[in-house]
């Protein structure tokens, strides 16, 4: 007893396009762009053992200047926390990573408060019409 045709065919065809569930494991491209504010990020490949991550900075002197830095690291260095010069101003950084080709698109935001993220979808939902019974 064999397999159906139909089988048969969709397993040639998956082979065929490149549809085969075997991993390969191949270079990530990624964004890339300096600290330099605007970013205009540029899609670069990276090498073998590297990631895409985005590197925020924030500076030693003032607690609410922030840098941000985009393109790949190697793997080993995302958990680290690491230090950069820019302008002459020390920065203590952090790494954001993920191993997705261009997954470092987005740009780092810091979380919003809870109770915006509580009232949002409350206003969302009065907006449109929709009745909340506490």
């Amino acid at each position: 007893m064999g397999l159906p045709r139909a089988f048969l065919g969709i397993l040639f065809l998956s082979g065929t396009l490149g549809l085969t569930t075997s991993p390969t494991r191949g270079r990530l491209h990624c964004y890339a762009c300096s600290f330099a504010k605007p970013c205009y990020p540029v899609p670069t490949e990276c090498r073998e053992d590297e990631v895409c991550g985005v590197s925020v900075g924030t500076s030693e002197q003032k607690e609410e200047e922030v840098i941000e830095r985009k393109g790949c690291l190697p793997r080993a260095q995302c958990p680290l926390l690491g230090r950069a010069t820019y302008w002459s101003r020390s920065y203590a950084l952090r790494h954001q990573c993920c191993e997705q080709d261009l997954c470092n698109a987005a740009a780092s935001q810091r979380p919003p408060s809870l109770p915006l993220v509580t009232l949002l979808p409350l206003a969302a939902m009065m907006g449109w019409g929709a009745h909340v019974f506490l």
